[in-house]
């Protein structure tokens, strides 16, 4: 029997390859489309910031078009009593974005925790890891997918809804001038947001890997976040000193806006280097938990 190739069936590819993809992207993604399937509790979640964020944007929008260009009592020129107005302005949005970023860290503690907390922890239950690990799929980028997927959610609850108010400040201050007097105030409130959201979801994803499933992870990271805030609390009080609070993570927080957003009437006074250490301290003991537990998962694997 002779062996005959029908070389008229193949044809040459004479397309193009798409750009390889990260090898986390599809599991984000999935993860990501999972959630957004659950209406209700992204709409209880979503709901407060949000109000609250068109709230704050309609306070600022209505400084700086209502009350621009009224007569001053303290001075008889237009001129100065519009100049006046504008620097009152300018100083009390500053007020209102430190107030709302203040907020907002709460906000992103419920936002994560809800849609971070049983990642890893039903993953393991589940036995799912067992199938991600089985493919090309590294721990990094296993991280990497469950990392990005709570910092999307946080994102929805605190970076877009800041970045609504600093633009809405800069379009309607008169010619811009929020945005050039005030710049360091967008990117400070910008660059917290961002640290902020970070920051609670290695916490997030750090209790949810040492978790059962996700009442327990959800219970453990109100605990840890709240209980250190109230343990620093009642330091203060009964020792009546006010840097017992640096234990808390949100007064951490806290201090942290202060300093990014220059506000020049702290509530704490301590060095903000000391926050930037003990929020750091607290990433990198998150970081250190999600690698050993995931190394762990994936010898299981």
């Amino acid at each position: 029997m002779n062996a005959t190739t029908h070389t008229e069936i193949y044809r040459p590819f004479t397309g193009t390859l798409a750009p390889a993809r990260p090898a986390f992207w599809p599991l984000y993604r999935s993860r990501v489309r999972q959630n957004l399937k659950r209406k209700l509790p992204l709409l209880l979640t979503l709901v407060p910031p949000w109000i609250s964020a068109i709230i704050f944007s309609f306070v600022v929008y209505t400084k700086f078009t209502v009350e621009q260009g009224g007569d001053s009592p303290l001075t008889g020129s237009p001129l100065g009593a519009f100049a006046g107005a504008a620097i009152g302005q300018m100083l009390a949005v500053h007020k209102q974005i430190i107030t709302f970023a203040t907020v907002s860290s709460l906000f992103a503690l419920v936002m994560i925790a809800w849609y971070g907390a049983g990642q890893i922890c039903e993953d393991r239950r589940a036995g799912a890891h067992l199938l991600y690990f089985s493919r090309p799929l590294t721990r990094l980028d296993y991280f990497l997918a469950h990392f990005a997927t709570a910092f999307t959610f946080g994102a929805f609850a605190v970076i877009l809804p800041i970045l609504l108010i600093c633009t809405v400040a800069v379009f309607s201050s008169p010619e811009y001038s929020f945005l050039i007097e005030k710049w360091d105030v967008v990117l400070g409130a910008l660059g917290y947001s961002v640290i902020n959201v970070a920051v609670m979801s290695l916490i997030v994803l750090a209790i949810s890997s040492v978790s059962s499933r996700k009442t327990y992870a959800l219970a453990g990271v109100f605990g840890f976040v709240l209980g250190l805030d109230a343990l620093g609390g009642v330091l203060w009080q009964l020792q009546r000193d006010k840097n017992f609070a640096i234990i808390g993570v949100m007064r951490n927080f806290r201090r942290l806006i202060e300093w990014m957003l220059s506000d020049n009437d702290p509530r704490f006074d301590w060095n903000p280097w000391w926050s930037a250490a003990v929020l750091g301290g607290i990433a990198l003991a998150a970081a250190i938990v999600i690698a050993s537990r995931l190394k762990r998962m994936e010898v299981v694997a």
